[in-house]
């Protein structure tokens, strides 16, 4: 019964510490701005892996002020740059991408672990 309730506890913890890990990019698409932003540049990274990671560099407008900075979430082909990517940006959050399958997927998934770590501590016969 206590190993039961232990693995509820986890799957339970394991769930909400994804759960966290999202909350900074739903904080971004409610309460910051969605933006067209310019990519003026590539800035070509060293990396042990896989040798140079390729992150673009953006330009844009945001409260009269231009605004530029390296995104460093995700990696661009260097001879397939975007002109424009679409981003949600806030001063004090910082820039995110919004609603990826990426961002869907571990939201499934925590969901499913919090459901299944309260099923898991709140029955008393489960097996």
């Amino acid at each position: 019964m206590i190993i039961k309730k232990t693995f509820g506890v986890i799957l339970l913890l394991l769930g909400l510490f994804l759960a966290f890990g999202l909350l900074k990019d739903s904080r971004l698409m409610l309460f910051g701005s969605k933006i067209r932003a310019d990519v003026i540049g590539v800035d070509s990274v060293k990396n042990k892996r896989f040798g140079y990671v390729h992150y673009p560099i953006l330009q844009f407008n945001y409260k009269q002020q231009q605004v530029r900075l390296v995104k460093d979430l995700k990696s661009v082909d260097p001879q397939n740059v975007p002109a424009h990517m679409e981003i949600y940006y806030a001063e004090d959050i910082g820039v995110s991408d919004g609603f990826t399958v990426t961002y869907a997927i571990f939201s499934i998934i925590s969901i499913i672990m919090i459901i299944f770590g309260i099923i898991v501590i709140r029955t008393k016969h489960l097996f």
